[in-house]
């Protein structure tokens, strides 16, 4: 009996130790596409130090039906500087590459990649598995970092 006591007692414990507590806030959401970038605004933590956390992410349909065939997919997450500069990099190599097709690279250890298509251009993000990929023009790239500059400055969050 002890040992069930002591087990749960020390489950308890150990479970408010390493919990905290998020809540996902939308910086971008383009509504066409199901892609979002959002912050993961900490509200519980026992840590002192807080890292914000920021993942550009959506969702991407297995099959024709949104309640059976959606999941989640997440194409980049990091901290503040991190995604600052990830985002930076994109765009630059979106202006690079502005009239070049299929040119493919790595930023920040995500596949990256150029493609036109019926005359317009786009920048595709990858997922991890790259399976899946985000897809924007180069005006909706500086829109995201737009917004994603305007709510760090606003939250006062350090983001260069």
């Amino acid at each position: 009996m002890k040992k069930i006591i002591l087990i749960t007692l020390f489950g308890i414990i150990s479970s408010n130790l390493f919990s905290q507590t998020y809540k996902l806030e939308t910086v971008f959401k383009d509504k066409a596409t199901e892609t979002y970038l959002s912050h993961w605004k900490v509200l519980e933590s026992l840590d002192k130090i807080q890292v914000d956390t920021f993942s550009l992410w959506g969702y991407q349909l297995y099959f024709d039906d949104w309640v059976k065939g959606a999941y989640e997919v997440e194409f980049y997450k990091g901290n503040s500087k991190d995604l600052y500069l990830f985002l930076n990099q994109v765009i630059a190599f979106d202006e690079k590459y502005n009239d070049e097709d299929k040119v493919l690279t790595y930023i920040s250890g995500v596949k990256v990649r150029t493609l036109k298509q019926l005359g317009f251009k786009y920048t595709l993000v990858y997922d991890k598995e790259c399976k899946v990929a985000c897809k924007f023009t180069p005006k909706q790239w500086k829109e995201i970092l737009a917004k994603f500059v305007l709510y760090c400055e606003n939250q006062k969050i350090n983001y260069k």
